[in-house]
């Protein structure tokens, strides 16, 4: 799995925010606010990740959580 466009994440009044740049900026009009989890989640899909990479990164980042799962959707 991997973003669809190229993405330049910010911090702005304290949520990141990211933002389409080049010509994914032509493409995907607007820019995504998230919270801290989701900020890390959009990071690790810059880069091409499995399914089961990305669980297992999660686990990493949240080792006190007790389950980490993701739709069939995703």
């Amino acid at each position: 799995m991997k973003l669809k466009y190229n993405f330049v994440t910010n911090l702005v009044a304290g949520k990141t925010v990211a933002v389409a740049v080049g010509e994914s900026a032509e493409k995907f009009g607007g820019f995504i606010k998230m919270n801290s989890t989701a900020a890390k989640i959009f990071e690790l899909l810059k880069e091409d990740i499995s399914k089961e990479g990305l669980v297992l990164k999660l686990k990493e980042l949240y080792p006190d959580e007790t389950e980490v799962t993701l739709k069939d959707s995703v």
